[in-house]
């Protein structure tokens, strides 16, 4: 990072840097006899800008995400690392399922209120929604799609969707989708904590 002397490569250098920390630490928690969260207060809508950047370092000029958040959104409590993961693993999805078509991506927040997940009722919750206008899940697999192993694609390792839902579970979240062709939209259901 020092020997470069263009300042946007520098901020790449740190993006790449952060990232194969996060997931150095990921494999050690999944490998772990622990697997314990480490929870902190997470502004959402940073979280997801970095996940955005991230993609769209990657697709340099081929893939733009559109924005559409909820300002009013507060932090929550969770664990970045894996909420990074789990929604990266989306955001790549849809990025895949516009390979090569003319096709957009829009993450979106909003909030929720008296929502349930699992057996209790939130007064509060977020929602986060990645939307793309690619081909949409093969019907033939959309009952299976969280399944390990599961994938649309034939190069594809079937672990995003299952990691993406294990960690949203984690956070006390649940996630979920619904596909047609042309308009694919996995959405993300996070409790907020009342009073924060």
């Amino acid at each position: 990072e020092r020997e470069l002397e263009d300042q946007r490569q520098a901020e790449y250098t740190q993006i790449i840097i952060g990232e194969v920390d996060r997931l150095r630490t990921l494999v050690d928690e999944m490998l772990g006899p622990s697997g314990a969260s480490e929870n902190d207060w997470v502004n959402i809508h940073e979280l997801l800008e970095h996940v955005n950047q991230l993609v769209e370092a990657e697709h340099t000029d081929t893939i733009r995400i559109c924005r559409d958040y909820d300002p009013s959104l507060p932090e929550i409590l969770g664990d970045r690392g894996r909420l990074i993961q789990a929604f990266l693993n989306l955001v790549k999805n849809a990025v895949r399922a516009i390979d090569g078509i003319d096709g957009s991506i829009v993450v979106r927040t909003r909030a929720h209120r008296k929502f349930t997940i699992g057996d209790k009722i939130h007064p509060l919750v977020m929602r986060i929604d990645v939307i793309d206008t690619g081909s949409g899940v093969a019907p033939d697999i959309a009952e299976s799609i969280f399944f390990p192993m599961v994938s649309g694609y034939a190069d594809g390792s079937g672990l995003g969707l299952p990691l993406a839902q294990t960690m949203i579970n984690r956070q006390g979240g649940l996630i979920g989708f619904k596909s047609e062709p042309g308009h694919t939209e996995f959405t993300v259901w996070l409790p907020i904590e009342v009073g924060k």
